[in-house]
């Protein structure tokens, strides 16, 4: 049987995941105050035990609860890095935009801007068309980046959607 802590541990690291699907292994050992090896533990039993689901690139692991899709879990993926998750929320708010709008939006410079908006678009996320004097940017699907706030940022959405309805 295990501990009372051991569970405490457990349940804290999942609930963290389930709050933040997509957060790397360096961010929940600050979010969660655990050292490499105890988190690496818990991380390997909730994983063992179906719990969670890892993405393991080069220098960066991933933590999604169990059962999120692919293409949701790429999405949560930039909803956690925050100059992609304001330029996601910007293109949702104003559906086509240009890379200036978005640099006027985000504050950062134009490269900033080309490097993010260009790996938005390899991964499939947003639009890209070709216009003079400057190329569109859209969303692929607002349906699911809607529904992936829905599920995953509830606090986010709320957010989104005050700052957005006091605009209008």
């Amino acid at each position: 049987m295990e501990s009372k802590r051991v569970l405490e541990r457990k349940e804290l690291v999942l609930q963290v995941i389930e709050k933040n699907p997509g957060i790397r292994f360096n961010e929940m050992m600050r979010v969660t105050n655990m050292k490499n090896g105890t988190l690496s533990h818990y991380v390997k039993r909730l994983e063992d035990d179906n719990d969670i689901e890892l993405e393991r690139t080069p220098r960066v692991t991933r933590l999604y609860p169990a059962g999120i899709s692919k293409d949701e879990a790429e999405i949560c993926k930039y909803l956690n890095m925050p100059t992609q998750k304001k330029i996601l929320l910007f293109i949702l708010e104003k559906k086509i935009v240009t890379s200036i709008q978005v640099r006027d939006h985000i504050k950062k410079s134009p490269s900033v801007v080309s490097v993010n908006l260009n790996e938005l678009f390899r991964a499939k996320i947003i639009n890209r068309r070709y216009d003079i004097p400057a190329n569109k940017f859209s969303l692929k699907n607002p349906e699911m980046i809607r529904a992936v706030l829905d599920e995953y940022y509830p606090d986010l959405t709320e957010k989104y959607w005050l700052r957005s309805s006091t605009n209008a």
